[in-house]
């Protein structure tokens, strides 16, 4: 043991006057005299080969920051980028952590120090993992992937997101950070759930989308009225899976060639969104591309000539395979205007119907705006819901958000808005049944006339209409045929009814047009006089 001190203590008198290779020599066999033989080691330097930045340098970092293996170390290096909230913690020089990945322990050891002279001196930094030698092949088949996958994972749920949007044959790009999550989105949670679920089947469906022989996307229709939430869906779907957003306005792009540039200018990893796609353009059956007629000025500004089958190409042809991981995203107000094309299954894979308020989306948004899970309120809230009372998230929103501060307002002015919905619908449903009935009685006195003027022969129409009139005021026409008082009389209840219900004099005419048969000498004569009574 005296002997190895006298040695370090001799190699330390002389380092400083020996040349560097020959110290580093000396260091590199001092350490393997001393390094135990049941021990392996990995080197990570920041600089790999021929001076080119060691990627698994970083990836180890990030994995130490994940794994939260950093703050057991004594000495730590601190660090904050301008947009980042939190702080990270960085190991310092020759501070040594341990990790234990299904029973293996392994030691994580950072180590600096300054390489050249003078001026060109530099630092250079290294990660060490050191494990028992019997456990080296785990480590390299094993350890060493999962430390990668929770680096890049950790990597994807911190980056910043970026949402494009195109100007004719180029992308603009913008910071991203809507607040939108799953957890604050108001929709049926059975949907929810089942989205949620097919998305983190696609994130990790890579080997079977390969293997089958498809690209790597999948397509997804959110349709519904206006005010359901469909932005809000995309905005949740882009910070789950963290994905950039490409947000295509079509009327912006020339024709199908730009369309295609814009598309292959796409990076892996995004969503790309066409929102309202039925107005978009003039999708629905345009299968090819338009040119100009002879009599136009071809060098006159044109439209947008982008059509259904270049969108179709890029959607599930060819150019769906340029480049892997992306989600296709249509959103509609009308989805009986779509073209069917665009609906087949390996277009648009899922259908996501963004329908009105019902009560477990109400008591998601309640919870979100008045920071309340229940209230004594509820109870209406519910019946009227559950009645059928149509309100979407958006107009709830509004109650909510303008009462924040006070649940108790926010719900009263809710639940009357409701209530006067629901007087609406009651009158317009009443209104509808009231003209139903009138097309009935309308429908059994015409045919009852029709089977009395079948019995009897009929002589010529009066020539005026105005004297028809008159006549069948009287009860009896000059020309023979019996107009029966009661009838009129009918007839001049219905329109006055119509009249209070506030039916204008068009739809009433609509009415009995269409109750009336055809070529009829009712529909002709009675009609008039019907609405001159």
């Amino acid at each position: 043991m005296a002997l190895l001190w006298s040695l370090l203590g001799f190699f330390s008198l002389v380092r400083g006057f020996l040349p560097q290779e020959l110290t580093e020599m000396l260091e590199k066999w001092w350490n393997a005299l001393l390094r135990p033989a049941n021990y392996s080691y990995f080197h990570i330097p920041d600089d790999g080969i021929s001076g080119v930045t060691n990627d698994l340098y970083r990836v180890v970092q990030l994995y130490l920051i994940a794994a939260n293996l950093c703050s057991a170390a004594d000495e730590l290096v601190l660090s904050r980028d301008e947009n980042e909230e939190g702080i990270t913690y960085n190991l310092a020089g020759d501070e040594i952590v341990v990790d234990t990945f299904e029973g293996v322990k392994v030691w994580w050891t950072h180590s600096t120090k300054k390489v050249g002279k003078d001026d060109e001196q530099r630092e250079d930094n290294k990660y060490t993992l050191k494990m028992y030698r019997k456990n080296k092949d785990f480590v390299m088949n094993s350890y060493l992937p999962h430390v990668i996958a929770n680096a890049m994972e950790h990597k994807r749920q911190v980056q910043e997101l970026f949402l494009f949007s195109n100007r004719s044959h180029r992308w603009d790009c913008h910071t991203f950070k809507h607040p939108s999550t799953f957890d604050t989105l108001a929709m049926d949670p059975c949907v929810k759930s089942r989205v949620k679920s097919d998305l983190q089947a696609f994130m990790a469906g890579q080997t079977f989308f390969h293997k089958v022989g498809r690209a790597w996307k999948r397509g997804y229709l959110l349709y519904g009225p206006p005010g359901t939430g469909k932005s809000s869906m995309i905005a949740a779907m882009a910070n789950y899976l963290k994905y950039n957003i490409y947000d295509l306005e079509l009327t912006q792009v020339e024709d199908n060639s730009t369309l295609k540039d814009l598309l292959v200018n796409t990076t892996s990893k995004s969503i790309i969104v066409i929102e309202d796609i039925d107005c978009s353009l003039e999708l629905s059956g345009q299968r090819t591309q338009q040119v100009p007629s002879p009599g136009e000025n071809p060098k006159a500004p044109l439209e947008s000539r982008v059509t259904l089958s270049g969108l179709l190409n890029f959607t599930d042809g060819l150019w769906s395979c340029c480049g892997d991981e992306r989600i296709i995203i249509f959103t509609t107000n009308h989805f009986e205007k779509l073209d069917p094309a665009l609906l087949r299954p390996g277009r648009m894979d899922m259908h996501i119907h963004m329908s009105y308020c019902c009560f477990e989306t109400f008591k998601v948004l309640s919870a979100n705006y008045l920071s309340v899970n229940s209230h004594p309120l509820y109870s209406s809230v519910q019946s009227l819901l559950e009645g059928g009372v149509l309100i979407t998230p958006a107009q709830v929103t509004e109650f909510l958000f303008g009462n924040k501060d006070d649940p108790d307002v926010a719900l009263e002015k809710l639940i009357s808005h409701m209530k006067e919905i629901a007087q609406e619908d009651a009158k317009k449903t009443g209104k509808d049944a009231e003209l139903k009935a009138v097309d009935v009685l309308m429908k059994e006195n015409v045919e009852k006339d029709l089977k009395e003027n079948r019995e009897e022969p009929r002589k010529e129409t009066p020539e005026s209409v105005n004297e028809h009139v008159d006549q069948g005021k009287e009860g009896k026409m000059e020309n023979g045929w019996d107009v029966k008082k009661e009838n009129v009389d009918i007839l001049k209840e219905i329109v006055d009814t119509l009249k209070e219900n506030g039916v204008s004099l068009d739809k009433m005419v609509d009415a009995f047009a269409k109750a009336l048969p055809e070529s009829t000498f009712c529909k002709q004569n009675r009609l008039a006089m019907a609405l001159q009574v």
